[in-house]
């Protein structure tokens, strides 16, 4: 039974770092406020986590990847939509995808309030993964620069997404138009 209480514990400390990560940056985060949202002491905190960046470091646990090997995985899925398939993409890069939908909030803090951490380069090296990717499989008449900036833009609306998510139906439908629209063309 006391393992059960300190999971709980454990979760709860998770969860409000989170807020307080999601709300104030790493570096402005203050362990008395996580505290606080966790309805602990302040000193409890250590017992689980040896400091700040630790706690950070759980937090963003379920969305540290290694892009380039989920890159790599496999080949593209067909090109309709059916259940969990989506234009273009591999089997191991929708994986990654839905479960980043089911983190979106720790992916937005991994992407773009990371200032002051180990991870503050984390989009860009997500961007620099993806046009490796497209220049290993170009399509004709791509140079470097025009990849860059469909690998930006790709984040980019990957971002977006998450910024503005009303669930993981939404955000696959919409994941579908901006892979398409990357890999095929805007077709309008």
């Amino acid at each position: 039974m006391p393992q059960v209480l300190k999971e709980e514990i454990r979760a709860r400390i998770q969860a409000a770092a989170l807020e307080e990560f999601f709300e104030q940056g790493y570096s402005a985060a203050a362990m008395r406020r996580i505290a606080e949202g966790a309805r602990v002491p302040t000193g409890l905190i250590y017992s689980y986590y040896k400091n700040k960046e630790a706690l950070f470091d759980a937090v963003l646990l379920p969305v540290l990847y290694d892009w380039q090997r989920v890159l790599s995985e496999g080949s593209p899925s067909p090109s309709k939509h059916t259940g969990n398939e989506v234009y273009g993409l591999s089997k191991g890069e929708i994986r990654c995808l839905l479960n980043l939908f089911d983190h979106h909030r720790e992916f937005i803090l991994l992407m773009d309030k990371s200032a002051g951490t180990k991870y503050a380069g984390e989009k860009e090296k997500l961007i620099g993964d993806i046009e490796a990717h497209l220049n290993a499989h170009p399509p004709e008449d791509a140079d470097s620069l025009f990849l860059h900036i469909i690998a930006s833009n790709f984040v980019d609306g990957l971002l977006q997404i998450m910024y503005h998510y009303q669930g993981k139906e939404w955000a696959v439908s919409l994941l579908e138009k901006l892979s398409k629209m990357y890999l095929s063309g805007i077709g309008l």
